[in-house]
């Protein structure tokens, strides 16, 4: 595949969905596209805004935050997985509003409240904590939002 049938392709993937550098880059080596030229393809797309790492990173975390329910340790290790640099992470993260966090671990227990069986009160909240804090929410903050709820 040459430079510019691998930009078009691309830029296409690109214009349906969000992608990092580091996404686009597997996209590229999944297609067996030379080194030279995913460098080259990769630096036209941040040239054109085809690909934009921060825009990615708050796409990201919007979504898995507001359809998923994850947390932000869950989070900012799924972006660090993708590449990305720790300040843009960071930034993505902060812009996680406190209250609606806190909301979200409270819908989760009282969600997980439901089913969970145990017998004693110290058990199913232990069951519920490994819940929430598995979706990568902070064990501290959970557990202070257990004793309140």
């Amino acid at each position: 595949m040459n430079y510019k049938e691998a930009l078009n392709r691309c830029m296409f993937l690109c214009s349906k969905k969000e992608y990092c550098q580091s996404e686009i880059a597997a996209k590229l080596t999944e297609w067996q596209v030379p080194e030279p030229i995913t460098g080259e393809v990769i630096r036209s797309l941040v040239a054109e805004k085809f690909v934009d790492d921060y825009r990615f990173s708050i796409a990201f975390t919007h979504d898995k935050f507001h359809f998923n329910h994850w947390g932000k340790v869950k989070i900012r290790y799924q972006l660090k997985q993708k590449k990305l640099a720790s300040e843009i992470i960071q930034q993505a993260i902060d812009g996680i509003n406190e209250n609606e966090y806190h909301r979200v671990i409270l819908d989760e227990i009282k969600k997980k409240k439901k089913t969970v069986t145990g017998k004693s009160e110290f058990e199913m909240k232990g069951k519920i904590a490994r819940t929430i804090i598995a979706k990568g929410f902070e064990p501290e903050l959970v557990f202070n939002l257990l004793k309140m709820d």
